[in-house]
């Protein structure tokens, strides 16, 4: 499985051996880190559902931001997408017939993340009734401060069988000090581009 970080800010060394750098030595631009299950063909996929909120992880429950800062940064992930050869599925009531779905998730706070696991920030029915749940094909662990956006991907393509669990094919995290919202939002739109960037196995053969 092949692993990335890359940092924006190009004063910061780092030592090979080092997973994530101190964010107390950082002071602008976002950590950017992502992953992906190395036997995924993301050439077969052509479609994709994006939703038109993010998610506000609690330490509860979520709730949903929509307003315009929000928008900015779902238009960023759709803009990568669709230039990547993709196709966005609009409508909520066809988000099932997607090959793909991404999920933007946004967080303002220090968590703790082991194993792939979530907390159950989705309902197990958002992206239709047959599926149980969902897992990472990969280990997924660290620690993110502040300021984080996640972009998750999963592959919906599956055997659509009651209790099915949706692999989730591909993650970005991008962790930062938080400014004001502006700022914010310039910076997680650079970290987009950036996640992005450093994953050029996200290409439809469409």
């Amino acid at each position: 499985m092949k692993k990335l970080l890359l940092l924006t800010c190009m004063t910061l060394t780092l030592a090979s051996c080092e997973k994530d750098p101190d964010l107390g030595q950082l002071d602008t631009n976002m950590v950017v880190y992502t992953d992906h299950d190395s036997e995924t063909d993301f050439s077969k996929y052509q479609t994709y559902f994006l939703p038109d909120s993010i998610l506000e992880a609690g330490s509860h429950h979520a709730t949903y931001w929509k307003d315009e800062n929000a928008q900015k940064l779902i238009k960023a992930v759709e803009s990568e997408m669709n230039s990547r050869g993709y196709r966005r599925i609009t409508d909520p009531e066809q988000k099932s017939e997607a090959d793909l779905g991404v999920q933007l998730s946004y967080i303002a706070q220090r968590v703790n993340v082991t194993s792939g696991w979530w907390g159950g920030w989705w309902d197990y029915d958002y992206w239709g009734p047959w599926w149980g749940g969902w897992y990472y094909p990969y280990t997924v662990s660290y620690s993110y401060d502040t300021n984080s956006l996640v972009m998750e991907m999963v592959d919906l393509t599956g055997n659509k069988k009651e209790d099915s669990q949706l692999p989730v094919v591909w993650y970005a995290h991008s962790s930062g000090y938080q400014y004001n919202a502006n700022y914010n939002i310039q910076l997680m739109t650079e970290a987009i581009d950036q996640a992005f960037e450093q994953s050029p196995y996200i290409q439809s053969n469409k």
